[in-house]
């Protein structure tokens, strides 16, 4: 699988669909803004999808683009979040610097084809998936889940506040379009995510792990029982992970290859 413009458009739009839905389902401030190919969205103050992706893939990007983006941001009183895909305008990236933007940080686009056999959950393990959580221990799992990285201290004292501003976060997550997920071991739920089929994409996203339940194989349980949900209705299968992290390496095992990195550019 090669990161074509096609291939690429296709991705971004999958992603931000998804996060447009989400927070249509559930933050009443909530907005969207279409320009030069990409997609702005706000959901709420300090929500994961205040972003903007497919900017200036195939499209020239003016500066009334630019503009237009920033003060739509700025009437709701948040940072521009630019995800920037490699195949975007020539000279798009230096423009945005110019104008006050900063890197924060890079992203990796994963892909694959969806399986056309089913795809067999960790083995040696008692672990099932339940589709169609219950809100309440879905989000106790991604709460606590994205509360505590990978690369925490053992042993260290959970931020209780993290986990309450997480899960007033996670709330937007709730439509009858996103199929939650929570992964169980030994009678245990110890993992969930969501997935999301848009156009034939299947984006899995959200997917967070208790930590005395990791590198147990759930992470992987949902990926693949979320691939053989979505067979028969997409082709294409999309999530993004934090360059080298325990999850990118989760994807790759399941057969997803790195098409791409976004560069993550702010402007506050």
């Amino acid at each position: 699988m090669h990161a074509t413009l096609e291939l690429a458009r296709r991705v971004d739009r999958a992603e931000i669909d998804f996060c447009a839905l989400a927070t249509m389902a559930g933050a009443p401030d909530a907005a969207t803004l279409e320009r030069a190919g990409g997609r702005a969205v706000y959901g709420a103050p300090g929500s994961p999808v205040n972003k903007v992706l497919g900017l200036g893939l195939g499209v020239d990007v003016t500066d009334d683009d630019l503009d237009e983006i920033e003060q739509f941001y700025a009437e709701r009183g948040c940072p521009v979040q630019i995800e920037l895909c490699p195949l975007a305008a020539q000279g798009l990236a230096p423009r945005l610097t110019k104008r006050g933007y900063v890197l924060q940080a890079f992203e990796n686009e994963l892909a694959r084809l969806v399986p056309e056999e089913p795809v067999q959950s960790p083995v040696g393990a008692d672990i099932s998936v339940e589709a169609g959580a219950g809100e309440r221990p879905w989000l106790e799992i991604v709460s606590e889940g994205f509360a505590v990285p990978d690369r925490a201290v053992p042993g260290g004292q959970l931020p209780s506040d993290a986990v309450t501003a997480i899960g007033d976060v996670m709330r937007q997550f709730f439509h009858p379009e996103i199929v939650r997920y929570v992964a169980h071991v030994n009678g245990q739920s110890g993992a969930a995510g969501l997935s999301f089929v848009s156009n034939g994409v299947l984006g899995i996203f959200g997917t967070a792990t208790l930590p005395a339940f990791r590198r147990r194989g759930l992470q992987g349980a949902i990926v693949a029982r979320a691939m053989n949900d979505a067979r028969g209705k997409a082709d294409l299968v999309i999530a993004t992970t934090e360059p080298g992290s325990i999850s990118q390496r989760t994807f790759e095992r399941l057969g997803f290859q790195v098409i791409y990195t976004r560069a993550i550019l702010v402007k506050y």
